[in-house]
């Protein structure tokens, strides 16, 4: 079964359970900049699944300035270990449609939040 883990250069929160996120004990994965935080354990696919983890995104960076949250759909299982295959940036402020945020088993997607000017 494959799960987003979640992992940020900011302290991650528990969100408000709409997702089923779990906290994750501190672990670098190769592949991720920093250590996994967070994990999802029930899989994301539909979009309203797709949103939830956008607004737990834009909640936790709302605080920071400059932030990063890196997200990956990783198999989970006890006989593979967690191995990111392919790996993709964007701007927060650039994600446009929420099927930016529904990952391919081994991706890893970095969401960067930067000061924007207008």
């Amino acid at each position: 079964m494959t799960y987003y883990y979640l992992a940020s250069d900011q302290k991650l929160g528990s969100g408000n359970g709409t997702i089923g996120i779990a906290m994750s004990a501190l672990e670098l994965v190769s592949g991720f900049d920093y250590p996994i935080q967070v994990e999802n354990i029930n899989g994301l696919e539909k979009e309203w699944e797709l949103q939830a983890l956008l607004q737990y995104i834009q909640n936790h960076t709302a605080p920071y300035k400059i932030c990063t949250i890196q997200v990956a759909n990783l198999l989970n299982s006890n006989r593979v270990e967690l191995k990111v295959r392919s790996r993709s940036k964007v701007l927060l402020h650039e994600i446009a449609e929420l099927e930016q945020l529904l990952l391919e088993e081994g991706h890893l997607l970095t969401i960067k939040k930067v000061p924007r000017f207008t």
